[in-house]
């Protein structure tokens, strides 16, 4: 601790705010030169750290309700203390990090620090040709769920022959901290009008409930990136007995058939001629901490110059840039956060001794664990 703290932006990179350097490495590792490292091993001689600290009060309408943090970006690693307790680390600099703060609030307050270094050994895969930053460079915030909370819903639609009608669906994940009976809503909205309502009543939720709602629907706006058509699908909650609303909550969503036939991709049956370019998360000010108007100037340039698609090379952006691409219209090829170029490539000469995760079962293992959790 120290009574001498500076200030500090975030979203934001530590080195483009005096400490430490940018470094732009390609195919190298940015520690290759100074320490001889194995796949794995983090970097002991010099791996620099920064310490953020913040103190926040707790609205009152969230008392005894949970409270999460959810870190959008952070690079590379993370530890996180709450009230000088450990509450948990991660990796991924380019995936969503949420950790429960419940358990540690003290008095509706909580302060909070975040030990965030430079490196990792999941920088071993994140080798990606770029300027090397570090720092909580996404949006962080907090929120509180209610007792009956939607965790996850996942919208599709089957387009019938000629596209005239569709069936849409939304397999939805509820979750309850008591025994409640709820009445579940999905509407489905075209420029703020109701076009398509569907009901279950009397749904008794002990802990989880599984359900899927859906409804047939005529005439279907269709979505391209040529024609962006974007519909709200939204939920409501309400609790059976009082009718009070407890939840609500929206998705944007567009009607589209994508397929393939003898090799040729098709979007509502029409064939796609792909106008792409590759995209870095990257402003000249701010490096990978990037704003709306950052994402919409690039997005406008790209359709001003006759694109309708983009390759996010090479990590998944942040969610806000999925949101404009769907409602100006862009294709979108996204990409994992794995690029190990360094292990298996040493001065544009091959390396094949330390190459990662080459066809090691072991990733495969691990990767088809992760997902079933995912999805269970």
């Amino acid at each position: 601790d120290s009574p001498n703290w500076s200030k500090i932006k975030v979203p934001g990179h530590m080195e483009l705010q005096g400490y430490g350097e940018p470094q732009y490495v390609n195919t190298m590792y940015p520690w290759d030169g100074r320490e001889n490292l194995e796949p794995g091993e983090v970097p002991k001689e010099f791996n620099p750290f920064g310490v953020y600290k913040t103190e926040v009060v707790i609205p009152k309408d969230w008392k005894d309700r949970p409270v999460y943090i959810s870190f959008q970006g952070v690079e590379s690693c993370l530890e996180l203390y709450c009230n000088d307790e450990f509450v948990g680390y991660s990796e991924d600099s380019f995936t969503p990090s949420e950790f429960d703060l419940t358990p540690y609030i003290k008095e509706g307050k909580a302060e909070i620090k975040a030990k965030v270094y430079k490196w990792c050994s999941g920088s071993w895969l994140e080798d990606q040709d770029f300027w090397r930053l570090s720092g909580i460079f996404r949006d962080v915030y907090l929120y509180s769920t209610p007792e009956v909370h939607v965790k996850d819903m996942f919208i599709t639609s089957e387009l019938g022959s000629g596209f005239k009608k569709a069936n849409l669906k939304n397999s939805l994940k509820i979750e309850s901290e008591r025994e409640i009976t709820v009445d579940i809503e999905m509407q489905l909205l075209d420029k703020n009008e109701v076009v398509l309502s569907v009901e279950e009543n009397a749904l008794k939720i002990e802990k989880n409930l599984k359900i899927e709602l859906s409804k047939k629907f005529e005439n279907p706006k269709l979505w391209s990136a040529e024609k962006p058509n974007l519909y709200e699908v939204r939920v409501i909650v309400k609790d059976s007995e009082s009718g009070k609303i407890i939840e609500e909550c929206s998705q944007k969503f567009g009607f589209r058939k994508f397929e393939i036939e003898d090799k040729i991709m098709k979007i509502n049956g029409e064939r796609i001629v792909f106008k792409g370019v590759n995209r870095h998360e990257f402003s000249c000010y701010n490096g990978r901490a990037v704003s709306e108007e950052d994402m919409i100037w690039d997005i406008k340039f790209l359709k001003a110059n006759n694109f309708n698609a983009v390759r996010t090379s090479h990590y998944p952006n942040q969610t806000r840039w999925y949101e404009l691409c769907d409602e100006y219209g862009l294709y979108v090829i996204d990409e994992v956060n794995l690029e190990t170029h360094g292990t298996w490539q040493i001065l544009g000469q091959p390396c094949p001794e330390k190459v990662i995760p080459n066809n090691n079962p072991e990733w495969l293992e691990n990767v088809m664990d992760r997902t079933k959790s995912m999805f269970e």
